[in-house]
Order: C-alpha cells, then sequence, then structure tokens
C-alpha cells in the first residue's frame, strides 16, 4: 500500500459500524450525500467511497480530480476516463458491482486474500445487500466485483507526491 491508500482505509475505518437513522439518511450519510449534489434517502455506497477518497486525496494535500458522484456506474466510467481503473484488486483501492438494470454497488477494499476480499462498505448489512443500513466490514469473492477497481494511486500520477504512485507501493 502506498501513503494515499493506507489513508483511504483509515477514512472508512472511522465509520465501521455506523447505521442509518433513517432509510438511507443519518448525519454523516446526509453530509456525503450532499458532498456528491444527492438529497437525504438516495443510495449512498458510492457517496461514501467517493468521499473516502476525497478526505485521505485532502488530508494528503493533494487535489482530487474526480468529480463526485453517488452513481457506482459513473464512479467507474470516471474511473476509466480518469485512467484510474484497474483490473486487479489492491488495498485502499474501490470497488465495483454490477447488478443489472442501472444498479451497482460498491466499497473500499482493506485486504486481499487470494480470491477473497476484505472490504468496507457504506450502505449494506451482513448479508452484503446493496441497500443495507449500515458501514460494515465484509468478506466477497473477487469474481463479484464485475466493474473492476478504481485505484486511487493511478488518479493522483503527476501530482508532487511520490507516495501517489502506484509503483512506490
Amino acid at each position: 500500500m502506498n501513503l494515499l491508500t493506507k489513508q483511504i482505509t483509515t477514512e472508512a475505518h472511522r465509520y465501521i459500524g455506523l447505521k442509518e437513522t433513517s432509510r438511507n439518511s443519518g448525519p454523516e450519510i446526509d453530509l456525503w450525500l450532499r458532498r456528491v449534489d444527492q438529497k437525504p434517502g438516495a443510495s449512498w455506497c458510492a457517496a461514501f467511497a467517493w468521499c473516502m477518497l476525497d478526505d485521505a486525496i485532502t488530508t494528503l494535500g493533494l487535489t482530487n480530480y474526480l468529480p463526485p458522484t453517488a452513481s457506482v456506474h459513473r464512479l467507474f466510467e470516471r474511473a476509466r476516463q480518469f485512467h484510474a481503473w484497474w483490473p486487479e484488486p489492491g488495498p485502499g483501492m474501490i470497488f465495483g458491482i454490477d447488478h443489472g438494470g442501472g444498479l451497482g454497488h460498491c466499497g473500499i477494499v482493506i485486504d486481499v486474500d487470494g480470491v477473497h476480499l476484505a472490504t468496507i462498505e457504506g450502505n449494506t448489512n451482513k448479508a452484503g445487500e446493496r441497500e443495507g443500513r449500515y458501514v460494515l466490514v465484509r468478506t466477497r469473492a473477487a469474481k463479484e466485483c464485475t466493474l473492476g477497481y478504481l485505484d486511487p494511486g493511478l488518479l493522483l500520477v503527476g501530482q508532487t507526491c511520490d507516495e501517489a504512485h502506484p509503483e512506490n507501493g
């Protein structure tokens, strides 16, 4: 892991166990949704992931050029557009799942163990549903991540932070 991916996992760990106070809403959740131009009540897994990425980048004094979004599919379209998409998982990366019909789910990889991922996910539950009520640590099969991975280090290539470059991991 590089400094950025460590910071993303640190940011996400702060919220483990957070629970909605009403459907897709709560003080922190509403803030994350506002930061990605959504109102309380919207699905928030992508808002959580983008905000953890943004908070980590800001903490390191760098610039996040990835526009905010609450859409899993848009997040991964932008990952490709910004050359930050990657086919293999790594700690601190954002994973994406396509559930079909325009629905998706995402979260933050914290560990890779062969074909399984330890993750921190917003808007999930112990069963792994995409409309849960919590921020939880989960285990997923890597093959579930049909949209691939957003590698935060690739977003920062060219900025003046050697730790941002994935090859320095």
